[in-house]
């Protein structure tokens, strides 16, 4: 499920690199990659944290695990779809120079 919404808020990079060229905003790229990354570090995790249990007795392992997966998963997606947006990006301007 966690894997899931990361490849989910990565297409919505991807979608909004795509706007974001499209309509020649003088946002970088950069800022919405840091604002993701903000977003994977402390916004989403608290989105998939298990409800306390009503006997008194909570275990933070499963917080533990979700907010590490988040840091680890959606840190290594977002910096990898940033990447890969910027070397396609780089042969298709390349591709039009030649032309």
């Amino acid at each position: 499920m966690i894997l899931l919404f990361i490849i989910g808020i990565s297409l919505i990079q991807i979608g909004l690199y795509y706007l974001n060229d499209k309509y020649r905003t003088k946002l970088p790229n950069f800022i919405i990659l840091l604002v993701l990354l903000i977003c994977y570090f402390f916004v989403f995790p608290k989105l998939f944290y298990p409800e306390p249990r009503t006997d008194g007795i909570n275990c933070g392992m499963p917080i533990l695990g979700i907010t590490l997966g988040f840091w680890i998963f959606g840190t290594i997606a977002g910096i990898a779809t940033h990447i890969i947006w910027k070397i396609k990006k780089r042969k298709s301007t390349k591709a039009q120079q030649r032309v």
